[in-house]
Formats: C-alpha cells, sequence, structure tokens
C-alpha cells in the first residue's frame, strides 16, 4: 500500500479498532504479523491499546514480569528514533535471564522486531513494537514507510482515543532544584560536585537523584538527562 493511501484509510478510520485493523494488514504485509501499541512507565508495561500477539506470549510475559529484564523495553526509554531489537541485543552485554527470555519470545514466535517510540508531554512514552514469527532478515529499505505510518497511526489513536490537543499537567512535574541537578548532571558534574555547588549534602543529591528518575522513568541518572532534552526539560 502507498503512503498516501494509507493516510487516506487513516483519516478515514472511525474509531480505534478501525485504525488497528489497519495497521495490523499494512505491516503483515511487510512481513511483520505481530504488533502491540502500549504505554511505558519507566520499565513496567502500562495501558495496552491493542495487541496482535501469538496465544499464551501476553501471559508468559507479564507473569515472568519480562518487562523488568527486556532490553528492548530498556532501550525503548531513551530512544529518540526507531530502532531494531537486533542491534540492541547486538550491542548489549545480555545477562543469562535475558538471553534465555528472548529465547523463549522466539519459542513463541515473537523476535526480528522494530519499535517506534513516541514521547509526550508529561512524562508520556508509547511504543508501536511490531515483530516477526518466523527468522527472517529485515528489509530495512522498509523502514521509513514503516515509520511514516506508525506516527500516521499513533496520531489517529490520539484523535480517537483523546481528543484533546494538551494535556493537563499532573503533580509528577520537576522541581525547581531538579531540574538544577539535572543541569549539572548534564555538564558532567559528579554527585558530591553537585552538592558543592549547591551547598547540600551528598545524600541530599542522591534523594533528588532518585526522586527525578522516577518521575521520568529513568534507569540512571545519564538516561534522565537524555528524557528531559527529548522532552524540552533542559536545554542540550
Amino acid at each position: 500500500m502507498r503512503f498516501e493511501d494509507y493516510v487516506e484509510k487513516c483519516a478515514a478510520a472511525t474509531t480505534v479498532s478501525d485504525v488497528a485493523r489497519l495497521y495490523y494488514d499494512a505491516v503483515a504485509a511487510e512481513g511483520y504479523e505481530n504488533c502491540v501499541l502500549t504505554s511505558l512507565r519507566g520499565r513496567k508495561i502500562g495501558h495496552i491499546a491493542w495487541a496482535n500477539i501469538p496465544d499464551g506470549y501476553y501471559d508468559a510475559y507479564m507473569e515472568g514480569q519480562w518487562d523488568r529484564i527486556d532490553p528492548v523495553v530498556a532501550s525503548s526509554l531513551r530512544a529518540v528514533r526507531p530502532f531494531f531489537w537486533n542491534d540492541v541485543i547486538e550491542q548489549t552485554k545480555l545477562s543469562k535471564v535475558q538471553e534465555d527470555f528472548l529465547n523463549e519470545c522466539r519459542t513463541l514466535h515473537v523476535q526480528g522486531g522494530i519499535v517506534f517510540p513516541f514521547h509526550g508531554p508529561g512524562h508520556r512514552l508509547d511504543i508501536l513494537s511490531v515483530s516477526r514469527r518466523v527468522d527472517e532478515p529485515a528489509n530495512k529499505e522498509r523502514t521509513s514507510y514503516l515509520h511514516a505510518i506508525s506516527v500516521e497511526t499513533w496520531t489517529r489513536y490520539l484523535e480517537l482515543s483523546e481528543g484533546q490537543l494538551f494535556l493537563k499537567t499532573d503533580g509528577d512535574q520537576l522541581t525547581p532544584r531538579e531540574l538544577e541537578i539535572l543541569r549539572w548532571c548534564k555538564d558532567g558534574k559528579s554527585r558530591p560536585d553537585i552538592g558543592e555547588i549547591l551547598s547540600i549534602s551528598p545524600k541530599t543529591v542522591e534523594f533528588h537523584l532518585c526522586n527525578l528518575m522516577n518521575k521520568l522513568g529513568a534507569t540512571n541518572q545519564i538516561t534522565a538527562v537524555v528524557i528531559a532534552i527529548q522532552r524540552g526539560l533542559i536545554e542540550l
């Protein structure tokens, strides 16, 4: 399907189910039989808008709390553009538990995927993840097309499911002190250095860092800085 045709059909969809079905068909035609649209809350899976996955995979994933060890989920938190699962796997020093997890995914016919991350206001992160059920090489020349229809799909999903253009702010915004500490982290200052600069103890710096990382869904201060820059909370 041409991208122009996809846009036209997506605009004509009147329900989230219609959009999901259109996306299923489009990515399946590219060899990706599995797809999921979900939000992430830190390392945990949040609201799942839709999922087309093999029987048994969802139950195994949730019961095993695989989101805690899934290297793809961890990479999604700091990704600024689409990425292939295999690229993450090849560049990550995997633990035995993670290797067993990935082998189990292959057994359940989930492998060879791509993630399309969408960062929004209020620390929001949605991902569209597509994957194969068989071990076939990806056609990377089609990545731009898949990215384009994923953006179109996510945008239409928001229009149909939420309606409002601007989200209300919540109580999880970073405090002035947390932003100040983040800026010093960005400049490469250590925690003792930051404490000395701000005339506070290293333990207080640690306290603020833990709070801001929880708010941003970051696993460490480097990831927190990256997320804050992406969301326009601090300048590069």
